[in-house]
Parts: C-alpha cells; structure tokens; sequence
C-alpha cells in the first residue's frame, strides 16, 4: 500500500507540474515577452496561484483581445473556474503573440485535451515532440492513445520507447508497456508486480492473452500486498468468480459487502458467486484499447479521491478517447463536472451514454437529478417518465417523489412513492428489503403531510429491514419525541444514533430534544450545545438551544440564541414563534413542532444516503 501511495504521490507531483506549473511571466511594462520561469520566481508564481484562487471567487472578467496579460489572467481565471475551454480559447490569444514558446504549448496542449478536444490536443503534442522535446512524457502518452485508439500498436510501441522514466512515467510506463506488448502478442507483465493497480492489470492481460495460471499465480500475489480497499477486494472476487472459483469470490465479496454495506453491485455478483453462476458485471478487457482505459480511469479515479480534479480530468479524457465503450471514464468526468459545479458539463457526459448500454438508465437518472438541481423540475420529471413508460423503471417512480419530496410537494411525492410501491407489489407480492428505502422516503412524506399513523407505519417497515441504519433510528425516534410518544425507546434509538453519527448535528440535536421533551432539561443542555456547534446556523437547531435554556434558567443565553434562530430563518411561522418567546419568553410548555414547521432534523443528513441508495 505504501509503495503504491508513493507512486501516486509522485503522479500527483508530476501531474501538478503539467497542469498548474507551466508557469510563464509577464513582462507588464511592456505586455510583450513571455519567458520561462527563472531560478527562485517558484514562490512568487505560488503567491500569484493563491491570489488567483482567491480571486476565482468572483464572477469571471473578460479581458480577450485586450492584452496578452489579460488574456493571460482569463485563462487562469477560467481553469479555477473548471471552463477549460474557455481556458483554451484565452491561450489562444497568447498564442498569437508568442506561437513558438513550447511551455505555452503544452499548456495549450493541456487544456485542449481537459475540454475533450482532442485533435487540438494531438496537433500540440505532436508539435512539442517534433519540435521542441522528444522526450516529453506527456505529450508521447497523448500520441500514444492516439496511435493505440487507431490500433497502430507499432507506433505506439515506439512512443514509449522514447519516454523517460521517473514522475508520472514510474506509474503509467509499465502500463503502458505491458498492453502495448500484449497487442502485439507479447507477453510480459514483469514490471506489473509492484502495487495492486498493476497487479491487477496484470491478471487483466493474461486474461487477455489466456494465461490462466499465471492469473492464478497473480492472485495469490495480489492476496498479500495488504491494499484491501473495497475496490481491490471486489477486483479480486471477479478474478476468483471469472476462473469459476466461486467459494473464493464469495468470501471476498462478503468482505467487500461489508466495507460497503447496501452496495447493490457488490450484492449482485455475491449472488451470483453464491449460485456458482459467472456475473455479468464483471467485463474482461476485450482489447489492449479497453485494457488501458481502464488503467487511465484507475489513475484517474485515484487522483480524484485525492482532490486533484484537474489532474484526474487529464486521464479521464485520455481514458475516454482510447475506448469511448469503457464508460466508467465518462461516469468519472461526470462526478468531477458534479464536484466542481459544471452541471451543463455534467448533463452533457450523462447524455453521451448511448441508449442500449446497461449504463443508460443510471446515467439519465443521473441527468435528470441535476436538471431538478437546477430547477428544471418539470423537465427533469418528463426525462423520469420517459425511463418509466419505456423501460418501466422502478428507481424513476422513487425518484420522481424524491424530487417532489425535496420540492416540499408531499402529496405528489406520496402519490409517486405510492405507484412505485404497487408495482414492486404486483412483481414480488412484497415490497422486499432490496427496496427498503421506499418505506423511508414515503415515511417521511407522509409525516411531512400529516398522516403520522401512515408514516409510523413506513418509517417502522424501514427500520425492521434497517436496525441499524442511523438516519431511519433518527428520524424516527425523532418524529416519536415530536409526538411525544414512546420517549423511552426514542431515547434509545437516537442514542444509537449519535454513536453511529457522533459529528452529525442533527441527530445530535434530536437527542438533546428528546431528553427536551422528557422533561430532563440538564441533560438536554450539552448535547444541544453540541449540536449548535458542528451546526452554528441552523435556526431550528438555536431555537431549540434557547428552549432549554430557557428551563433551566439561563434566560439570557435562550434569549441570544433565539435571537440567532430568528436571524437566520426564513420560515415565516417559526420566525413569529420565536419573536413571541423573545417578548414573553418561553410559557404554557411552548414548543416549536419542527417537523411541521421546518426541514426533518434528518433530512439534510439524509440526502448523502439518499443519492448513495439511487446509485
């Protein structure tokens, strides 16, 4: 594991240099000359790089055409902003002025390929590497994609015989390497042993080749590098389940199962591991081109989990270009487009999957709650309804009462939730645990809607399937309190809860309101205190800190926080309720019914699990 972390971190560096360090100074005496960077000017670009980014802040200028400096800041400004093709178009304006500085062509070279333009970005490499460096890794990586997207594996073969070793090479090379030898029918996965990436890479190319006891032999290496993240456990469990040794597959996907738990995935191929059938899910490399896609994504994929979303974009669109059917790449772009706010971008990725692939209906699933996040919820519904009347899908029906959920329309959401709930009926006579999160949602509408005996029913469905699933002990035991029923066993619940989510403040907050509502003010105090701190603004959260407060005679520290629950609440009722108790405080056992007043305590919290079950 150690040494894979530091064949990333040395990806990281090198990746930082080609996207964020191609430097070049500008002389603003003149505006003319663009130089490369001197000795010692490192710090001063950092500090140029810091104002930037604080500077990205604020809506993006326009300076094009009117100076090679203010192009020069649009196109910095546009990349922090993530419009790489906006980017693009500022270096242009460079361009002009200084068309043979190659750090300006790599640059350009760079932004070309994030913005998916492609033969822009073959036509910069290949003039780098005529022109200007050889041996210019990067850029021969981008020919070679190029060579092996066109199948011409010899010329591939030949690009990366010029590359250099060391920086993002000492991670890619052997990739590299080793797929370009098996399309030529080579066998040679030697300096594929070092990490589980390449290890697994090497078990892909022997599956290629149909060395199915060097697959073997690389399993049990594979089994003591000690990386046992949940993706190397589920890789592992498809080697094991595609050679038919299932009891094999089956202990590591229960392993995995447990790492991430309601994987649906994961309980697929266990399933099929189980009844000793092969699974579909997993996909052999049909081709050197999908092998290497695949290792892009990898590198990608790791870059992303480290944040490094420009760097992660780079090898994602490298991945999609040499193998536009391995769409895990496509999926990756979309997330980092999500991540960084571009949702147009992310829309457009989502809509490139082509009608017939099993990724299809996530992925316009997928569109659709972007559009609802953008406020086009009438589209976003017609998209849903499309998915249910050709395909008759069942996470449409529970999607649309999710967005009619988060639009605070709970009768259509109940009538949504409602329609999904009879066909899962009509096909299993039940609604089975699978869909669980049905029971849940419509829960939650239902006690939104003020038919409590209909929500307690669903909420109890959902916590019989999931005893101990925090959000459904949550928002239940918090709804009992609200009620004030079963205060004993809500107590318990939301208790469990907050051991499960200790820096969750509202749960948090339900716990301290349940013991409110008890009457065990003292106890009350600390944990509305704490949930106040991991929540400062929440109004309906202050509000209850100044109840409490209040009953246990701190009036002024109850009058501050009603103050501050009033300030940052844009619900008109609570927001007369409160300026009631800071006229005459808090009497008659005056309380605020938040769950009919405000958003669920769990909601929030819940929309993570939520999307996490819709994908």
């Amino acid at each position: 594991m150690e040494n894979l972390r530091s064949l990333i971190a040395l990806s990281l560096v090198f990746a930082a240099l080609f996207y964020a360090g191609l430097h070049f100074s500008i002389e603003t005496a003149d505006e003319r000359d663009v130089v490369e960077p001197e000795a010692g000017m490192e710090a001063e670009m950092a500090k140029m790089d810091a104002a930037m980014d604080e500077a990205a802040k604020v809506p993006l200028p326009s300076y094009e055409g009117s100076s090679i400096s203010g192009s020069y800041l649009s196109g910095r400004f546009a990349q922090r902003h993530h419009d790489w093709k906006k980017a693009g178009t500022y270096m242009d304006y460079v361009l002009q002025d200084q068309p043979d500085s190659s750090i300006l062509q790599k640059r350009a070279m760079v932004l070309a390929l994030g913005a998916g333009n492609y033969e822009r970005a073959f036509s910069f490499a290949s003039n780098v590497v005529e022109n200007y460096d050889q041996s210019d890794s990067l850029s021969l990586i981008l020919l070679t994609t190029k060579a092996l997207h066109e199948k011409d594996y010899e010329r591939a073969s030949a690009y990366i015989g010029n590359m250099s070793g060391g920086g993002l090479s000492t991670f890619l090379l052997p990739l590299l390497e080793s797929w370009s030898d098996a399309a030529l029918g080579e066998y040679n996965v030697t300096d594929l042993q070092s990490n589980s990436i390449h290890l697994y890479h090497a078990m892909l190319i022997s599956h290629y080749m149909d060395k199915t006891q060097e697959m073997r032999s690389l399993l049990q290496k594979a089994l003591v590098t000690g990386d046992f993240n949940v993706e190397n456990i589920e890789r592992l469990g498809d080697i094991y389940a595609e050679l038919g040794e299932y009891e094999e597959a089956q202990k590591l996907y229960e392993q995995a199962l447990k790492i991430q738990q309601g994987s649906a995935q994961i309980k697929d191929k266990l399933e099929a591991a189980t009844n000793k059938q092969p699974s579909d899910l997993y996909i052999r490399a049909k081709s050197p081109e999908m092998g290497l896609a695949e290792a892009f994504y990898d590198m990608g994929r790791l870059l992303s989990q480290e944040y490094s979303d420009e760097s992660a974009r780079v090898f994602a669109r490298m991945g999609a270009y040499i193998d536009p059917t391995f769409l895990d790449n496509t999926f990756l772009l979309a997330n980092i487009a999500i991540r960084n706010e571009r949702l147009d971008d992310a829309v457009a990725l989502f809509e490139s999957v082509p009608e017939g692939r099993e990724e299809y209906l996530p992925a316009r699933r997928s569109m659709a709650e972007i559009l609802a996040e953008q406020n086009h919820t009438d589209e976003a519904i017609q998209h849903l309804e499309e998915l249910v009347d050709s395909y008759n899908d069942l996470e449409s029906m529970i999607q649309i009462g999710d967005i009619h959920r988060s639009e605070e329309d709970f009768p259509k959401a109940i009538q949504a939730y409602n329609r999904a709930a009879d066909k899962i009926t009509d096909m299993y006579g039940k609604i089975p645990e699978d869909y669980w999160h049905l029971y849940y949602v419509r829960g939650m509408s239902y006690e939104q809607n003020d038919q409590w005996k209909n929500a307690e029913a669903d909420l109890q469905s959902a916590l019989d399937f999931q005893p101990d699933h925090p959000y459904v002990l949550n928002y239940l035991g918090y709804a009992w309190a609200d009620q004030g029923e079963n205060l004993d066993r809500a107590l318990d619940m939301i208790s469990k809860a907050v051991e499960l989510r200790p820096n969750d403040g509202y749960i948090t907050d339900s716990l301290g309101w349940v013991y409110y509502r008890m009457g065990r003010y003292q106890e009350a105090v600390p944990y509305l205190e704490q949930a106040v701190e991991l929540l400062p603004y929440d109004p309906v959260i202050n509000d209850h800190l100044g109840d409490a407060y209040w009953k246990v005679g701190r009036k002024l520290e109850a009058e501050f926080q009603w103050n501050r629950a009033k300030n940052h609440s844009e619900d008109e009722e609570l927001i007369l309720k409160l300026a009631d108790k800071l006229e005459n405080g808090l009497i008659n056992n005056q309380v605020v019914r938040e769950a009919k007043t405000a958003t669920p305590p769990s909601q929030a919290a819940e929309k993570t699990d939520d999307q996490t079950k819709m994908q």
